[in-house]
């Protein structure tokens, strides 16, 4: 094992050795030369423990572990350093990126994806975040407040690219309330949970547990009823997602409100981001708490596309004090149209419906920037975007 990395496991008040056991690595890849318990004993095993890597984990929020690993950090800063928790408090994710952890997972999980986890942290103080170069894009749609209008996002998104001769595939992250199915106008089907409860994926069976739109893009739906979310595992998103990105030029994820454990996965594994607010106070608050959380866990801001919806409601707000309140202007700008929600209710995304308004071309301008297609004018619409001109290409 000359070449594993040397890990330093730490165990915080209340977890034991047996109860974590089932997430430390066993590979080659890593080494953990000491597991120890307490934050008194962490301390001193700093100082006399040669490793190259930092694993801590804990019940939930933890004043000691965040004060952990800010000496962890504050004494070398190249050594990264990955949380274990069993809770999932946002409060607490956020609290451990600003105390400068490079990683957090939430228990129960595999040692395997420890052990991956650890391997891609080392990697990332060497040089840039890894993403898969020969594989399809993964774009995972993100809204940390509800009601933003993430899941019309990411139906629209899905079809424009797949109009513009992409091959899509779109997965409904939102485990409990998912309405990927609605919007897209699909019957009941297999579902996401199908396909944990297999206990084998490969892509043919993952293909048979896929519904396909009228465009051609191919969903995975989310459970059926809110009881079998907890059946979806983070390591089964993952393979998912590996399987998918094998095969499609582009795979969309539309997400809960919030960074839960599946949405941190999907972030971390993403090769691009699409973060979608509204015009009002509460939406802009937390709008920019997300970007600020994923500047915290280091995502390439240059691969996030900010979208603004109902971007031209009169309320008191001028899209001109979006950029200001973010720290920078939207990319995309989807106005207000009654026909958006009639699209909704019948299941037809509105690129499909109504190609030529404004909201449409907002759409396709999304898709534009992962796609060689080329944007038209809008159409001016009653109280939109006259006279906005709109552009998109591959970046």
């Amino acid at each position: 094992m000359a070449n594993a990395i040397r890990t330093l496991v730490v165990l915080d008040a209340g977890l034991s050795h047996d109860r974590i056991l089932g997430a430390l690595p066993d590979d080659a890849n890593v080494d953990v030369v000491s597991v120890v318990e307490g934050m008194d004993a962490a301390g001193r095993a700093l100082e006399s423990t040669d490793c190259d890597a930092l694993l801590i984990a804990c019940e939930g929020y933890s004043d000691r572990v965040l004060y952990l690993i800010e000496s962890a950090v504050n004494q070398d800063g190249e050594r990264p350093v990955i949380v274990l928790c069993e809770g999932s408090s946002n409060g607490f994710v956020q609290r451990v990126f600003e105390a400068g952890a490079e990683d957090i997972l939430i228990l129960p999980q595999p040692g395997k994806a420890v052990s991956f986890t650890i391997q891609k942290a080392l990697a990332r103080r060497g040089g840039a975040r890894v993403r898969g170069s020969d594989t399809g894009r993964l774009v995972v749609v993100l809204g940390p407040k509800g009601g933003t209008g993430k899941t019309l996002t990411s139906t629209n998104l899905a079809v424009a690219m797949q109009d513009a001769g992409e091959r899509v595939a779109i997965v409904d992250l939102d485990l409990q309330f998912g309405d990927i199915a609605l919007c897209m106008g699909l019957p009941p089907g297999k579902t996401i949970y199908d396909v944990a409860a297999s206990g084998h994926i490969d892509a043919a069976a993952l293909d048979a547990h896929m519904a396909t739109h009228v465009s051609g893009v191919r969903a995975l739906l989310a459970p059926s009823r809110p009881d079998q979310s907890s059946a979806v595992s983070v390591e089964t998103v993952r393979e998912v997602y590996a399987l998918l990105r094998d095969t499609y030029d582009a795979v969309i994820v539309d997400t809960p409100p919030g960074f839960t454990p599946e949405v941190i996965a999907s972030i971390d594994l993403a090769t691009d981001l699409v973060m979608v607010g509204m015009l009002d106070s509460l939406s802009l608050k937390n709008t920019k708490l997300g970007l600020e959380t994923l500047e915290l866990m280091g995502y390439d801001p240059d691969h996030i596309r900010l979208v603004l919806n109902r971007a031209h409601s009169r309320v008191g707000i001028s899209t001109g004090d979006v950029g200001t309140v973010l720290g920078r202007p939207p990319d995309v700008l989807v106005p207000s149209d009654r026909e958006i929600p009639r699209s909704v209710n019948e299941g037809v995304p509105i690129v499909t419906t109504r190609p030529q308004s404004a909201a449409a071309v907002a759409f396709r301008r999304l898709a534009g920037f992962y796609t060689d297609a080329e944007i038209a004018e809008p159409v001016a619409a009653a109280g939109a975007t006259r006279g906005l001109r709109v552009f998109g290409r591959r970046k």
